[in-house]
């Protein structure tokens, strides 16, 4: 088994047990698929899911903890375990809002590597927003009507407008689940007044600058 930090149309040639992993701000996700590329079509035979919350970041350093790192690296092992146990050839394994926001997120990666053997691929928000979409066009059909699809994760959320054209709009903002509740909530439940300050924050996000126009 060897395991790949990109993957490639040229890496599946025949019917292929892969592994992916998604290293996520509140959990790691990993699918382990049976690749028919003839067909082509994929089986999902396992899942597994683990929440590690990478996301809750040490306040005065910006960077992931030592317990969150911790609790990540035992997860991946136990994926490879998994990936491992169906015999799967590869594995592909990508991080996200966290890890790329974080001071220490390379150190992180780098321990990864060492700890797992593991290679993880750190992508951008907008190559979040493209894999999503991929993962969506791969499951539904749209005949060529516009639509729009919402990701919301742990530190992010991306949008994906999509108009049956090879042409689309991706973005990734910095709206999360586990981001806005450390930044907002104190109380359960929410109290009126954090609503309204999150409420305020997540439109302010989401909403496009105004367009500058010239007077004459």
């Amino acid at each position: 088994m060897t395991y790949l930090s990109e993957f490639t149309p040229e890496v599946i040639k025949s019917d292929r047990i892969l592994a992916a992993i998604d290293v996520g701000t509140n959990s790691i996700h990993m699918v382990v698929a049976k690749i028919q590329p003839d067909l082509p079509a994929f089986t999902i035979v396992d899942r597994e899911k683990e929440t590690v919350r990478l996301g809750n970041f040490n306040e005065n350093t910006k960077g992931l903890t030592e317990e969150a790192m911790t609790r990540a690296i035992g997860a991946l092992k136990r994926c490879c375990a998994i990936a491992a146990s169906y015999q799967a050839e590869d594995v592909i394994a990508v991080a996200t809002s966290a890890v790329r926001e974080a001071t220490n997120g390379p150190t992180f990666i780098d321990r990864v590597y060492q700890e797992v053997g593991l290679a993880i691929n750190l992508i951008s928000g907008t190559e979040e927003a493209r894999r999503i979409y991929l993962g969506v066009l791969s499951g539904m059909e749209f005949q060529g009507q516009p639509h729009a699809i919402i990701d919301i994760g742990g530190g992010s959320t991306e949008l994906i407008l999509g108009t049956g054209e090879p042409h689309r709009s991706l973005s990734s903002t910095k709206v999360g689940a586990v981001r806005l509740t450390a930044q907002f909530i104190s109380s359960n439940p929410i109290s009126d007044l954090e609503f309204t300050a999150l409420r305020a924050y997540v439109r302010g996000m989401l909403e496009p600058p105004p367009s500058s126009s010239s007077t004459s």
